[in-house]
């Protein structure tokens, strides 16, 4: 293993275990992985594997669901819901259980998808540098409700160890890495940093309050290699460095000037500035009174609210947070400030020489004004820099509330599902033992080789699932074989043939069963009786055929014999006279 030098400007970020490719790019290559011959086989593998996993989440997904609607209720205006709840007679202690019952259900939620919980060393990092965003801002967190986050992190003490000093008000989720890019003069910008370094950050260490220039989440370390053997086809790598870590380096304006003279030295140089991202942020938090227009929950609650965002510079995370205050610019406060300071000087300098000529009252209108004048574009350069805010979170909002709950969970399964395909197709396209490091680096590899993704990929998760379903056996403790296809395709679909196994309980299902029976029994009797009746009729209709049949003879006997007769008599010679 390679060793590199410090870097404060480079940063390792670990990478997120999400995988940010659709269902189907997984798919194709857990295909190419498996010989052509079994491709089949694997499809349908596939497909069992998300039909079960959704089948068996399913109740899990319908209680986070009645969990949300019961605590969204009244910010819904969900009037039947609410009426259930007074029905029910739900106090506020028994809401606060629901609550936290969600709370506990949706992180696990997210972790399963790969989400993670910020830290209070990466808040520091957002709060001690900006990148794009650069407004001074204060979030009012006496807005925030703690009872509801604060019972669910007593209730889960080792949840909460390491977590923001906000948790109790909030909780940021984060998952999957980026780079955000930025290019300009940025003139403005280089002007207030000079102002700020120049008299804002020396006055601050005078009074014993200096602020946080540079943070770090931790340099460049040793890298970190794994091993992945080589199979009889050649394939595979040896020391490939791992994909669990990026490297990243942070140029912000600060960084790339780190003084007054480096600022007036680049003043109008083009710069390229650049800063790690979060892909996905989910911010989840209630508010300590109702929004107006809107009802209170039990016990005069706020509103729980979801919410989630997209390719969050780490620098500016603090701007997707409600309730922020924008304050002005040190570069405006210092003009008024400087403006009042010169209009009293002038006031005082007059008061002592007792000068009251035309000039000075001139003077000292004219400030005036211009102190008013500097005050009206203070709250104006405030209302500005609130709608620059605003427009700048729209653009990286994404879903919120019931749509994002229902993203979350098919993101969840989805996440799930590929771990456990690929996992799978990588340890039966080896064809022999593999260790957990092994099919981890594998499964890596096959990611970056062909989709240049860095995933730190969670294989201990995809074989504890994998293992349950017999579709992956453990040997000598750290070895893990592939169960056959065919053997594997044959569990899978004996479970499937065995979800619904229905069992007489002695109680309704008997009793269903005996009506069933009498019903059937009604039937082959009626059935009986109809065969019978049609028999018999059958019977009769050929005794009348052949009793007609007899009748018809003998009148043809009748007819021969007076045929007979009849040319015996006109033979015969009466006597007459």
């Amino acid at each position: 293993m390679a060793e590199e030098t410090q870097d404060d400007n480079k940063t390792e970020i670990r990478n997120s275990a999400f995988i940010p490719l659709g269902m189907n790019f997984v798919k194709e290559i857990a295909k190419e992985l498996m010989p052509e011959a079994e491709r089949k086989g694997l499809s349908d593998f596939m497909r069992i594997i998300r039909l079960l996993f959704h089948f068996e989440y399913l109740e899990s997904r319908d209680k986070l669901k009645r969990n949300f609607d019961i605590v969204t209720a009244h910010q819904d205006d969900n009037e039947a819901l609410i009426d259930v709840m007074k029905e029910s007679k739900m106090t506020p202690s028994e809401f606060l259980d629901v609550s936290v019952d969600f709370v506990s259900d949706f992180c696990t939620l997210l972790a399963d998808a790969n989400f993670s919980l910020l830290t209070q060393k990466e808040w520091e990092l957002a709060k001690a540098e900006d990148f794009m965003f650069t407004l001074p801002c204060d979030i009012a967190w006496d807005k925030f409700d703690k009872e509801l986050l604060g019972t669910f992190l007593k209730q889960n003490p080792a949840l909460s160890e390491g977590l923001t000093q906000f948790a109790d008000a909030a909780l940021l989720f984060k998952r999957g890495n980026g780079v955000a890019k930025a290019k300009g003069m940025f003139i403005m910008e280089k002007v207030e940093m000079f102002l700020e370094m120049c008299i804002m950050e020396p006055l601050l260490a005078i009074v014993g309050r200096p602020k946080t220039v540079f943070a770090s989440l931790g340099g460049v370390g040793k890298k970190r290699t794994a091993m992945i053997k080589k199979d009889g086809a050649g394939k595979g790598l040896i020391e490939e460095e791992r994909h669990d870590v990026t490297v990243i380096e942070r140029r912000t304006l600060r960084r790339l000037l780190p003084n007054p003279l480096a600022i007036l030295k680049n003043l109008f140089k083009t710069m390229e500035l650049q800063e790690p991202t979060f892909k996905e942020v989910v911010l989840l938090y209630r508010m300590a009174k109702p929004v107006e227009d809107r009802q209170a929950g039990p016990g005069g609650v706020g509103p729980l609210i979801l919410k989630s965002f997209h390719d969050i510079p780490m620098a500016d995370l603090e701007m997707i947070f409600p309730e922020v205050n924008v304050t002005v610019k040190f570069k405006d406060m210092l003009i008024n400030v400087t403006l009042a300071i010169i209009a009293i000087i002038t006031f005082l300098w007059t008061l002592m020489t007792g000068g009251w000529t035309k000039e000075v009252i001139t003077l000292i209108s004219v400030l005036g004004g211009k102190v008013a004048q500097s005050v009206t574009a203070l709250m104006a350069a405030q209302t500005r820099y609130t709608g620059m805010m605003a427009k700048e979170l729209q653009a990286k909002s994404a879903n919120s509330q019931t749509g994002m709950l229902m993203h979350l969970m098919e993101s969840m399964e989805d996440q799930e599902c590929k771990e456990m395909i690929l996992s799978y197709a990588v340890l039966a396209a080896n064809g022999k033992s593999m260790t957990l490091k092994e099919i981890d680096a594998k499964c890596e590899y096959e990611l970056y080789d062909r989709f240049r993704l860095k995933i730190d990929f969670d294989v201990e998760g995809a074989m504890v699932k994998l293992l349950r379903e017999g579709l992956v056996e453990q040997r000598a403790g750290v070895l893990y074989t592939a169960t056959p296809l065919k053997k594997a395709l044959k569990r899978l679909d004996t479970k499937w043939d065995n979800l619904f196994d229905y069992k007489d309980d002695g109680g309704a299902t008997k009793a269903d069963d005996a009506a069933m029976q009498l019903e059937a029994a009604r039937k082959a009797r009626y059935q009986t009786v109809e065969a019978t009746l049609r028999e018999q009729l059958a019977n009769t209709d050929a005794e009348r055929a052949a009793a007609v049949g007899k009748l018809k003879g003998q009148q043809e006997e009748i007819a021969k014999r007076i045929k007979l007769l009849e040319d015996a008599m006109s033979s015969y010679k009466w006597r007459t006279g």
